[in-house]
C-alpha cells in the first residue's frame, strides 16, 4: 500500500479506535434509513369498562331531541261503550240498622189496629132514590165499622188517602156518582140502555180524605120521571186506606 493511501486510511479509522462509548462525537454523516421492521406482537387485554345502561342512554337521548311543549288539542270523540265486566266479589255485610219507629198504617207510627177497609153488598128489592146515597144490606169487610150500610156513608176516621171503586147493574139506563163532601167531589158514571136490557155501570177514584169527611155512590138521571129508580139495582161498594197521611 502506498503511504499516502495508508495515511487516508487509518485517518477514517482514527475516531473509531479512541471512542469507547457513546460521548465521542462522530463527524461522520447519517446513514441512509433503514427497512421498517415487523409490527410488534399484540399487547395484553385491558380491564372490562363499565356498560351503559339504555335507559340512561334513552333519557338523555329524549331530553336533547324534546321540543317545546305544543297547544292542547280539541277533545277526542267518546269512544264505544266497553263490554260489561264481570261482577265483583259478594261484599262484606254492613253494619245493623238503628231500630225503626213502632209500627203503623204506613211506618208513621199511627195506630196499627187503624186500617181502614170496606167491601159491601146490595141486593134490594126497594128502588134506590135518586140523588140519594146507595144503601146497603150485607157487608163482606167493614173494618172499625167507618162504612154506614144504614145511611150509605163511609165516614173517615182515619186520614189518608185512599181508593173506592163500584160495580152496579140494573135494567134499561144506569148512572151512578162517586160523591165526597171534600172539595164537593163529584164523578159521573153512566151506561144509557134504550132497550131496557141489563145495564152495568163501574167506577172509582183515588181521593184523599181528612177526618170526619164522607164518601158515598147515588143513583141520578136528567129526566123527571119519578124520585127513584124504575128498576131495582145490585150493587158492590169498595174502599180502602192507600196510606195514612195526618
Amino acid at each position: 500500500m502506498q503511504p499516502l493511501a495508508l495515511l487516508a486510511f487509518l485517518w477514517v479509522l482514527l475516531p473509531f479506535a479512541f471512542c469507547q462509548d457513546d460521548t465521542c462525537a462522530i463527524h461522520g454523516r447519517d446513514g441512509v434509513s433503514g427497512v421498517p421492521g415487523r409490527d410488534g406482537l399484540p399487547g395484553t387485554k385491558g380491564e372490562k369498562g363499565v356498560p351503559a345502561l339504555q335507559d340512561e342512554l334513552n333519557s338523555i337521548t329524549m331530553q336533547e331531541l324534546k321540543g317545546e311543549t305544543g297547544i292542547r288539542g280539541f277533545p277526542g270523540e267518546p269512544g264505544p261503550k266497553g263490554f260489561m265486566g264481570a261482577q265483583g266479589p259478594k261484599g262484606f255485610l254492613g253494619p245493623k240498622g238503628p231500630r225503626g219507629s213502632s209500627g203503623g198504617i204506613d211506618g208513621s207510627g199511627g195506630p196499627a189496629s187503624k186500617k181502614p177497609a170496606f167491601s159491601v153488598l146490595r141486593n134490594r128489592a126497594d128502588y134506590a132514590s135518586y140523588g140519594q146515597p146507595v144503601i146497603f144490606d150485607s157487608q163482606l169487610s167493614n173494618v172499625d165499622n167507618d162504612f154506614n150500610l144504614k145511611t150509605g156513608y163511609f165516614t173517615c176516621k182515619v186520614p189518608g188517602v185512599y181508593y173506592f171503586v163500584f160495580h152496579a147493574s140494573s135494567e134499561g139506563h144506569l148512572c151512578l156518582r162517586l160523591k165526597s163532601n171534600r172539595n164537593s167531589v163529584s164523578l159521573n158514571f153512566c151506561d144509557l140502555n134504550p132497550r131496557s136490557l141489563s145495564a152495568v155501570v163501574s167506577g172509582g177514584a183515588i181521593l184523599q180524605l181528612f177526618t170526619n169527611d164522607k164518601v158515598w155512590i147515588e143513583p141520578f138521571t136528567k129526566s123527571a120521571a119519578g124520585s127513584k129508580m124504575p128498576k131495582s139495582m145490585s150493587a158492590v161498594f169498595n174502599g180502602f186506606l192507600i196510606y195514612h197521611k195526618p
